[in-house]
């Protein structure tokens, strides 16, 4: 094995790791704002609108980190 197939290697399994633990984050916390936005959502009938807008706008925040992740392990994947 070259050291190019092990680095080619390497960089295929920090992929597979960037990708799995950035993604760990983000899915809790969109798990954990839309069951507290639910829950605010039936409690208050009257502001359930702007219950539903910040929730969503939070959700794209969260999901940020994860996009992040995706980015750099589709770099790790074909650019090294």
């Amino acid at each position: 094995m070259s050291a190019s197939e092990l680095i080619r290697i390497i960089a295929l399994f920090g992929a597979g790791i960037c990708i799995g633990a950035g993604a760990i984050g983000p899915s809790a916390g969109i798990g954990f704002i839309g069951a507290k936005a639910l829950q605010g959502m039936s409690e208050n009938r009257k502001q359930e609108g702007a219950l539903l807008k910040t929730m969503l706008i939070a959700m794209a925040v969260a999901e940020t980190t994860a996009v992040y992740a995706l980015v750099i392990a589709v770099l790790l994947m074909f650019v090294v």
